[in-house]
């Protein structure tokens, strides 16, 4: 049987992952990529131009599956604040379920990679996700505070906590993550919202 060329592209992303997952970036070269999953440079080459190139586009893909997971259930025919507690806990349990992707996200959130928040807008359910932010921004729910300050005070706080769970450090029942992600809703709403 043929592999595919989206196999192959596929195949080479979730090899860079895993090899991401136990070396670091620095520590994964792509000759360790083209070796384990069993292409030949050039053709890791002929997708990529680089291996920066190669790691935005892995960066790009598991931001697609995370935006699909968090927006999933449609929140956004939740009144305010629902739809932030089902985003939140979305979050986190995509966190939980998918261990080296979170560890590469917090990696390359926190790395020297060019983050633009614009970029990653361009994702359907990244667009409904800041189309609903805003729109609580502008009904007076939330506070007007850059992306990344609100996303460090909610979604952050998910991060970090499902890498506790993921270690074994944590394990927080339905009762207490519904409590968390009220908390955290709480950090960025506005004073006068009650």
């Amino acid at each position: 049987m043929e592999t595919t060329v989206a196999d192959k592209r596929t195949t080479i992303l979730a090899t860079t992952l895993d090899l991401i997952a136990e070396n670091g970036f620095h520590g994964t070269p792509m000759s360790q990529v083209a070796k384990r999953s069993g292409v030949s440079a050039g053709i890791i080459y002929h997708y990529f131009e680089s291996k920066d190139d190669l790691i935005e586009a892995l960066y790009r893909d598991i931001k697609a599956r995370w935006s699909a997971a968090i927006m999933a259930g449609t929140p956004e025919a939740l009144p305010y604040p629902e739809h932030l507690q089902q985003i939140w806990l979305n979050a986190y349990r995509f966190y939980v379920a998918h261990p080296q992707e979170t560890v590469f996200l917090e990696q390359y959130e926190n790395s020297p990679y060019p983050h633009d928040w614009s970029n990653v807008a361009q994702d359907d359910n990244m667009a409904r996700l800041f189309a609903l932010i805003q729109s609580d921004i502008d009904a007076g729910y939330i506070r007007a505070l850059p992306l990344p300050v609100l996303h460090e005070l909610t979604l952050g706080v998910a991060i970090g906590l499902a890498k506790h769970q993921i270690n074994g450090v944590l394990d927080l029942d339905e009762a207490a993550l519904e409590q968390t992600a009220d908390a955290c809703r709480r950090a960025i709403e506005r004073e006068t919202y009650d």
